[in-house]
C-alpha cells in the first residue's frame, strides 16, 4: 500500500508583495482593521476540505435569517467551486484580492477550527485584516497533545517557521471549552481568557441524522456505503497527525492484522488517514477484501454512528466517538513514546474508557470489544465529564454568542466630548 503524501496541498493565494512588503502591508492592514466600522458579517474558516466544527456551525448559521451575512472562506479553488454548486456563500481567498481584503477588513466576527495562519493560506496580510474582528476558535477536538503556546518550551520562541502559528493563534477572543476540566488547558493553549461552554458542532450528527447539506464533503464510495449497509461489523481506523512522523497504524504490518481480523470475523475495516495527509491511494487498494480506504479529506462524522468500534493511536476523534456508545481502542503507548511531550493522557480526566492494544494483540482486543463489551457504562460516564453541555445544542449555543457579538459590532462605538455644551 502506498502511503499518502505528507504535506497538505493548499491552493494558497499568490503573495501580495515580497516578504518584507508583506510584513509592512500586514501591519498597515491591522491598523485599518482595528479602526474600520464593521459590517454585520460573519466569516467561517476551516480546512481545505468541507469538514469539522466550523462546517456545522456555518450550515446552522445560514439555515435561517439571523440579521447578518454568513460566508465560508477558503484558499481551495475546488472546494469553493463545490460550495458554489450547492448555492452556499463562499469566498475564494485571493481570487479577487481587492474583494478579499475588503471582506476581511470589514468582518464583525471570524470563526476558526484550525490555526488562522493555515486557514488564510499562510498570508500575513490576510491574517492581519481580521485584527479588528472578534475571533472565535472552535479547534478540532479534545487532545492528549500539547498545542500552540504550550510548545514554546519544546520548540523555542526564535523559530521563524512556527512563530506565525503562535502569533495568529493568540488572536482568539473566545475559545470553545466543552468542560470545566479543560478550561485551564485552553487558556494556556491560546492565551485566551474568555472561554465558551458548549459542545462541538460536529458532534451533533453523531446523535441525530445529518441534513442534506451536512452530507456535502462527506461522500463515501459506493463500495463503502454498501459495506456499512451490509450489517457486518464496521471498524473505523483513524491515525492521528504526529507532527510529520508516520504512525504505526499506517504500516503494512498493522493493516495486515486489521484485514486478517476482518476476514476471519466477516467485518469491514475503514481506514481514514488524518486530513493533513492529502495523498491518493492506489486504486488497487480499494479492492482489498475487508478493507476500505476513505479519502483523508472526507468528513466522516455523518457516518460515525454507523461504526461498531473505533481504532486509533491517540487521535482526538476517540473522545467524540464516545458519544456513540461504541468501543474505543487506542495504541498501547507510554507517555512520551512518540514525542517527549505526547501522548499525555494527563491532559484529560482520569477514567477507564478505552481498550489498549498493540499490533500483535489487535485481533484479540477487537474481538473482545465487539463481542464481549464490558465498558459501555464506563464510556458513557466518561463522556459526561468531557461534554458538560447538551451535545445536540452545540450550534445553537454558540450562535447565541455570535449573534451577540454581531449586534455589539453594530452599536455606536464612539463618544462625544462637548465641554461647551449646555448642562
Amino acid at each position: 500500500m502506498n502511503a499518502p503524501a505528507q504535506n497538505e496541498q493548499q491552493d494558497a493565494p499568490r503573495p501580495l508583495q515580497g516578504r518584507l512588503d508583506d510584513l509592512q502591508m500586514a501591519n498597515e492592514f491591522a491598523q485599518l482593521s482595528l479602526k474600520l466600522k464593521k459590517r454585520p458579517l460573519v466569516l467561517f474558516f476551516g480546512r481545505t476540505s468541507f469538514a469539522d466544527n466550523s462546517k456545522y456551525l456555518f450550515l446552522r448559521a445560514i439555515s435561517q435569517a439571523r440579521g447578518y451575512d454568513v460566508v465560508w472562506c477558503t484558499v481551495n479553488a475546488d472546494l469553493a467551486a463545490s460550495l458554489h454548486a450547492q448555492n452556499l456563500p463562499c469566498l475564494l481567498l485571493g481570487q479577487d484580492i481587492d474583494l478579499t481584503l475588503d471582506i476581511l477588513l470589514h468582518a464583525a466576527v471570524a470563526v476558526f477550527t484550525l490555526n488562522p495562519w493555515e486557514s488564510l493560506g499562510m498570508s500575513q496580510p490576510m491574517v492581519n485584516c481580521l485584527a479588528g474582528a472578534k475571533q472565535l476558535q472552535l479547534w478540532h477536538g479534545i487532545s492528549v497533545k500539547k498545542l500552540t503556546l504550550q510548545l514554546l518550551a519544546y520548540l523555542g520562541a526564535r523559530a521563524a517557521d512556527v512563530r506565525p502559528y503562535w502569533l495568529s493563534s493568540i488572536r482568539a477572543d473566545y475559545v470553545l471549552s466543552t468542560a470545566s476540566h479543560f478550561d485551564g488547558y485552553w487558556r494556556e493553549v491560546f492565551g485566551c481568557r474568555q472561554l465558551v461552554r458548549a459542545g462541538m458542532p460536529r458532534n451533533e450528527v453523531l446523535l441525530r441524522p445529518a441534513t442534506e447539506l451536512e452530507m456535502v464533503g462527506a461522500e463515501l464510495s459506493e463500495r463503502g456505503r454498501k459495506a456499512l449497509d451490509s450489517g457486518r461489523p464496521a471498524i473505523l481506523v483513524v491515525p492521528t497527525w504526529q507532527r510529520g512522523k508516520w504512525t504505526e497504524l499506517t504500516g503494512s504490518n498493522f493493516l495486515a492484522h486489521a484485514v486478517k481480523f476482518a476476514r476471519e470475523h466477516k467485518a469491514n475495516v475503514f481506514f481514514k488517514a488524518h486530513p493533513t495527509y492529502f495523498g491518493h491511494w492506489n486504486q488497487k487498494d480499494q479492492d482489498v477484501e475487508g478493507l476500505h480506504l476513505v479519502d483523508p479529506g472526507t468528513d466522516i462524522y455523518p457516518w460515525m454512528n454507523r461504526f461498531s468500534a473505533l481504532v486509533t493511536d491517540y487521535s482526538s476523534i476517540m473522545f467524540d466517538f464516545l458519544l456513540t456508545g461504541k468501543p474505543v481502542l487506542t495504541l498501547d503507548l507510554a507517555p512520551g513514546d512518540h514525542q517527549s511531550y505526547e501522548p499525555d493522557y494527563g491532559l484529560v480526566p482520569e477514567g477507564d474508557f478505552r481498550i489498549n492494544y498493540t499490533t500483535e494483540t489487535l485481533g484479540a482486543k477487537l474481538k473482545r470489544a465487539l463481542f464481549d463489551d464490558k465498558k459501555r457504562e464506563l464510556r458513557e460516564a466518561y463522556a459526561k465529564q468531557l461534554f458538560e453541555s447538551d451535545p445536540l445544542s452545540a450550534c445553537d449555543d454558540l450562535l447565541q454568542l455570535i449573534d451577540a457579538l454581531v449586534e455589539q459590532s453594530q452599536q455606536p462605538d464612539f463618544k462625544v466630548w462637548a465641554p461647551g455644551a449646555a448642562l
